[in-house]
């Protein structure tokens, strides 16, 4: 399954665009969010299929430098760089 090429049977609520604009969108609201709880966060905005995107999302969000991960806190928080 390709999850950034979409085809006629692509639900976009699931695309890794939108889960990571939405990924955005939690963290522009709160400076630093837990790992655990942006997935629930996510689940409840989007819904429970976004488990299969989520990790993709971050790394999505992660090689374009957008987030960082706080290993000893295990959270995610937005890079110093302007989106």
């Amino acid at each position: 399954m390709s999850f950034l090429k979409p085809s006629k049977h692509t639900n976009l609520r699931y695309s890794i665009i939108n889960i990571s604009a939405t990924i955005l969108k939690i963290l522009k609201d709160n400076a630093i969010v837990e790992y655990s709880e942006l997935l629930e966060l996510l689940k409840l905005k989007i819904g429970k299929e976004v488990e299969e995107v989520f990790l993709l999302s971050l790394s999505f969000l992660y090689i374009h430098k957008k987030v960082e991960y706080i290993k000893e806190l295990d959270s995610i928080r937005l890079s110093n760089e302007v989106i």
